[in-house]
């Protein structure tokens, strides 16, 4: 059975000496740097916690508070000793560690970083309910971010539950759009923009997101040659960012532009460095896989550069 052990003076050394494969390795920090974390994080209640199956050590964990905002708890680092690996030993840890954190209810989620190569790790993190959330930090660009959320209890929409749909009345398009981007003024405060936005979505192909029966993001598309469609434009509500409710929704459209025959998509932006909101938005479709195609200054206008990005389908 697998439960938890406080680390002591006495048994401390028996986690420092196990170790993921020499795969692996490159994965995560050493054992001996996992408790050296907890020690340099005690300010963040930083907690070392010992994995164990009938009293033997098998695996060794690290979790501490994050108040930065998006405030929530950081499992830092989370390893299964190889000799214990495949045998369901890392899933059943990660369900208490949930479980315990959920019962504290400091925080409503859980947030980790996973290196993009370690499929192994991403495999779990999925199957015990964590969703790719489409954030990058640029500090770490070859690792994808994981957020749990405590949803069942806390009232925190949950992202496993909502649906992509396409619609296609051209008034209710107007309406999700319009829903949508005015409690966005950050990404689409000017009015004149905006307007334009909502007054194309009508003839565009266009989905939405929907928890429960209430639109909280949705996503336009549109031919600009034979061969490319561009995302033209794309909201998720506040409250569902860093949810994964972005990535569903170009997961959709990008299904559907790849069944047309397209070979192209590309999507428009502000250049990175002239607004924080949109520094976001360029590190998202980075994410997705989009790359830098072209630069044009002038536009849209000298304050707002319009970044290309572009990528095959």
């Amino acid at each position: 059975m697998v439960n938890f052990i406080e680390l002591s003076e006495e048994n401390w050394m028996d986690f420092a000496g196990l170790s993921v494969d020499e795969s692996q390795k490159t994965f995560l920090a050493s054992n001996i740097g996992i408790i050296a974390r907890g020690y340099v994080y005690r300010n963040s209640r930083a907690k070392v916690i010992g994995i164990v199956s009938d009293g033997t050590p098998v695996g060794l964990a690290m979790v501490r508070d994050m108040d930065d905002e998006p405030a929530c708890y950081e499992l830092q680092q989370f390893m299964i000793d190889k000799k214990f690996q495949g045998q369901g030993y890392g899933f059943r840890a990660l369900e208490l560690i949930l479980a315990a954190l959920k019962e504290e209810q400091k925080y409503d989620c859980v947030e980790v970083c996973v290196k993009r190569e370690d499929a192994q790790a991403i495999h779990v993190y999925e199957k015990a309910g964590f969703v790719d959330s489409g954030y990058i930090d640029d500090t770490v660009p070859d690792c994808l971010h994981f957020v749990y959320h405590f949803a069942a209890d806390s009232g925190t929409p949950d992202a496993s539950v909502i649906r992509i749909v396409s619609v296609e009345e051209a008034a209710e398009k107007q309406r999700i759009s319009r829903s949508i981007l005015e409690a966005l003024p950050e990404w689409f405060g000017i009015p004149e923009a905006r307007e334009q936005y909502i007054k194309e979505s009508a003839a565009q192909s266009f989905f939405a997101a929907l928890d429960a029966r209430k639109a909280i993001g949705f996503l336009c598309q549109k031919e600009t040659g034979k061969e490319t469609v561009e995302l033209s434009v794309m909201g998720v509500l506040k409250d569902y960012q860093r949810r994964g409710v972005g990535r569903k929704l170009f997961e959709q459209a990008k299904k559907v532009a790849e069944n047309l025959g397209y070979s192209f998509m590309q999507v428009k932006t502000v250049q990175t460095g002239h607004y924080a909101e949109y520094d976001v938005t360029n590190r998202f479709y980075r994410s997705l896989g989009f790359k830098e195609f072209e630069l044009f200054p002038t536009l849209w206008d000298e304050r707002n550069p319009c970044q290309i990005y572009v990528m095959s389908l």
